[in-house]
């Protein structure tokens, strides 16, 4: 399926859904999915029904497990204290089985498909030539949040295991995410919406843009970032092309998030954000509670939050306050648990060395960052005229730029080593003349490209910026008199199928984050 075709076949799928009566939408919605993950990837539909199945089962002996408990306890009010306590501790280590069980085989899943031809070649074994299910991270982590959310008590159990199916394989997100919440998406997905004319308009500004950033942008750099990264060429080469991927993942990801949330937008239905101008961010930890944002609360409400209140962390921090003061202590478990949630991303993109020191190099400086807060925080006060000024600001923004920048070089080097031979030879080695005209034309980017590239460079941090002021840009040209909206989308529509990179070997499975 082309990414053409996916725009198609999410407006012709939104005609049906409303059409149906509204009893039936959901069933739409469902049958949609299920067509279009086959459509893709037939051979990983047993995994995801698989780990559907094994979550929605769980979840259930988890529900009943709890509500048994409490009817027993109602039905006995002689029952003393210590006895509706020991009841209680049952029903949660019964659950708590049924937790791990599901757990341990979701991931499980995960792993084998994620990692096995990873360890096979570091330790110099063939391969076996796995290839990962569609969307296997994304509905994985939706399933392992949703038990745990039941665990907790956050949500009951969903008792049709077709509506959960649904929640796991809904199609728009399956491709890259974004990672959504049972309680946030399954009432949307559950409700009836009716159709509007307006929400039309505002899901296909949106779809429009993303098609805009991934194929008149993303697309178009991806030749000169592949060869940039294709071996050592000199510092200014791989200049040029750490900036081109920082700028090719950027509207790839955010660009395909725009275009499925889009395409959710069809049916009324929001998916959760991913992104919010990452590239004006002030620190390494603002930048990342602005990239991929959904994972980014994943690991914080799912892994670095129980860490951080885990025994012995807080063991730790007491130890910590009677040698060091209040302020390291409590910064001592945000250390280590950045370190442990960066250090499983990179092991979320691969068990490669590359991205382990790449998790590992963002969970460093978050740690540091942590742990020196109070000094930051003196010296803003000391300059807070300084602090509060637009030059630093951008200082800031400038600052964190680098330091993303920097890790991108792990992030898309195969290799370690290349990682760091192409740092540094910007350094030592960076050969201004390398980058000539001739190099642009074999990266595909002649001088007209590059001039078209340049103008829709501006236009995204255009929109990029008064995004980041407040500014509502969809909302706005949404109210748009009819005549008028509806020529801006008629351009933007021009605009991609004339600018787009078109071609064989296109299609959705082109995503970055398809990989994952």
């Amino acid at each position: 399926m082309s990414l053409f075709a996916l725009v198609l076949f999410g407006y012709g799928s939104a005609l049906v859904y409303h059409l149906v009566p509204r009893k039936a939408r959901w069933i739409v919605l469902l049958a949609a999915s299920l067509a279009f993950y086959v459509s893709r990837n037939l051979m990983g539909l047993p995994f995801l029904l698989a780990t559907a199945l094994i979550s929605w089962f769980a979840s259930l002996q988890m529900d009943r497990a709890a509500s048994a408990v409490k009817e027993q306890i109602a039905a006995s009010p002689a029952l003393g204290r210590d006895e509706k306590k020991a009841l209680r501790a049952g029903a949660k280590t019964r659950q708590r089985r049924w937790l791990l069980f599901a757990l341990l085989a979701d991931f499980a899943m995960l792993a084998v498909f994620k990692y096995t031809n990873d360890i096979l070649g570091l330790v110099g074994a063939s391969p076996l030539g796995l290839l990962l299910p569609l969307g296997i991270s994304f509905y994985t982590f939706q399933s392992t949040g949703y038990l745990i959310d039941v665990y907790n008590g956050k949500t009951p159990a969903e008792k049709n295991p077709l509506r959960f199916l649904l929640f796991v394989s809904f199609f728009p997100q399956i491709l890259q995410g974004p990672i959504g919440r049972y309680d946030a998406l399954n009432p949307q997905l559950a409700e009836a919406h009716d159709f509007d004319i307006d929400q039309l308009d505002r899901a296909t500004l949106l779809i429009l843009y993303g098609l805009f950033k991934k194929m008149i942008i993303a697309d178009r750099v991806l030749p000169l970032v592949n060869a940039a990264f294709a071996g050592p060429q000199g510092g200014a080469v791989a200049l040029v092309g750490v900036l081109a991927y920082s700028l090719q993942q950027y509207c790839d990801f955010s660009g395909g998030i725009d275009l499925v949330s889009g395409i959710a937008e069809l049916y009324g239905i929001r998916l959760a954000p991913n992104f919010r101008q990452p590239y004006f961010s002030v620190s390494l930890a603002d930048f990342w509670r602005r990239w991929h944002i959904s994972l980014g609360a994943w690991m914080r409400d799912y892994v670095f939050y129980p860490f951080a209140l885990t025994s012995p962390m807080q063991k730790l921090g007491k130890a910590s306050k009677a040698r060091f003061g209040k302020a390291f202590a409590r910064a001592v478990p945000a250390a280590v648990g950045n370190l442990l949630v960066f250090f499983l991303v990179g092991l979320w993109h691969g068990a490669t060395p590359n991205y382990i020191v790449w998790g590992l190099y963002n969970g460093l400086i978050l740690a540091v960052s942590a742990l020196l807060e109070p000094v930051y925080k003196g010296w803003n006060e000391r300059h807070a005229s300084l602090s509060a000024s637009r030059g630093f600001h951008l200082f800031r923004i400038l600052r964190t730029f680098l330091v993303v920048n920097i890790g991108w070089f792990f992030d898309r080097c195969a290799r370690l080593g290349d990682a760091f031979a192409m740092m540094g030879s910007v350094l030592t080695q960076f050969r201004a003349d390398a980058v000539t005209e001739e190099f642009w034309t074999a990266c595909q980017l002649p001088a007209p490209d590059r001039m078209l590239l340049l103008v829709s460079i501006v236009i995204l941090f255009i929109v990029s910026l008064l995004k980041e002021r407040g500014v509502d840009v969809r909302t706005r040209t949404a109210s748009l008199v009819l005549p008028l909206r509806w020529a801006v989308m008629l351009f933007a529509i021009c605009a991609v199928l004339i600018f787009g990179v078109w071609g064989s070997g296109f299609d959705e499975a082109a995503f970055i984050y398809n990989g994952f």
